[in-house]
């Protein structure tokens, strides 16, 4: 296992599987959205869900999904400004 979280210390222990489904040292998966090199990875988010994404969608999905690390933040943000508008509103 490295910083990433994934199962890239599957080529310790069968290379000849990985390399066998076309994948290049160093990875562990092929990307869902875009079939390029990346690593399986559970889910950025409070989802029980593993799939393999590239580092950049893996990112965007961390980013702008809702269950997401910052997606998250992100949309709690969001309501909390609609919230406090909507306040101001019937305030005034």
């Amino acid at each position: 296992m490295n910083e990433r979280g994934c199962y890239c210390s599957l080529w310790q222990k069968n290379p000849a599987h990985l390399e066998s489904q076309g994948i290049p040292p160093g990875y562990c998966g092929l990307c869902d959205t875009c079939g390029q090199p990346g690593h399986t990875r559970h889910f950025p988010g409070a989802v029980p869900f593993t799939g393999s994404w590239c580092d950049y969608h893996y990112r965007v999905l961390s980013l702008i999904h809702p269950l997401g690390s910052f997606g998250v933040l992100l949309y709690g943000g969001g309501l909390l400004a609609m919230g406090i508008g909507l306040w101001y509103f019937l305030r005034g």
